[in-house]
């Protein structure tokens, strides 16, 4: 009995520590793509003072909201999983079963609203927010793994499940001219080439210094 309660606390770690490993692996490759001195110049463009003098950051990395959660996981539920399973073992150790059994279910209870949490950080985010095929709205929250499928590094949902086999069957000529009709419409970001860390969402004169502002990039609206 000592041997298979000392089995389940030791996958119960490793389950923690995988649960953990993966989306923080995701979270730290938030434009990983570019490399460092690109980043720095990036930083620094994006990077300013408002008109009170304080720092602020005009872009946002998807990053920093899944750093944020593995910061509550990893402060919180982690945290009791730890204690739940230390006193296991502590009651293993003193014979008292009952007490290690009550623990190891407190940890299993955590694992699941922890894997509900990771659920989040791993959610796919979709190039399209319409069928390609039929033409449907697709709710991103919703959408069943055989109902998603990799293209060019992208992933692309559908909405039933005869969506994914009828892409497969079209060449990749025919696959771009249906995924361009289905993706969210883009707005133009606007900013001065004095002031880089100032951007707006239309033309007109820096609030700086008055020059004007040049498009930055294009950007997809979610």
């Amino acid at each position: 009995m000592k041997k298979r309660q000392l089995r389940i606390i030791g996958y119960v770690g490793i389950a923690v520590i995988v649960a953990v490993m993966i989306p923080a692996a995701q979270a730290n490759s938030c434009c990983s793509g570019e490399s460092p001195k690109h980043s720095m110049a990036m930083s620094k463009a994006e990077t300013g003072k408002d008109h009170h003098g304080h720092t602020e950051k005009s872009q946002k990395c998807p990053a920093l909201d899944k750093a944020a959660l593995l910061d509550k996981l990893h402060s919180g539920h982690l945290t009791m999983v730890s204690k739940s399973i230390d006193k296991a073992l502590n009651s293993i150790a003193t014979g008292d079963k009952k007490t290690a059994l009550v623990e190891l279910k407190k940890a299993k209870m955590m694992m699941a609203i922890i894997n509900k949490m990771i659920a989040k950080l791993t959610k796919p985010e979709f190039v399209n927010v319409k069928c390609p095929i039929m033409g449907s709205p697709i709710n991103a929250d919703k959408v069943a793994k055989n109902l998603i499928r990799d293209y060019k590094g992208q992933k692309v949902a559908f909405c039933c499940g005869g969506c994914p086999e009828s892409w497969d069957k079209l060449s990749s000529a025919k696959k771009e001219a249906k995924l361009a009709k289905v993706k969210p419409a883009s707005k133009t970001i606007w900013t001065c080439p004095m002031h880089p860390e100032i951007k707006s969402p239309k033309p007109g004169p820096c609030p700086k210094c008055n020059m004007r502002l040049k498009p930055l990039k294009k950007q997809v609206s979610g």
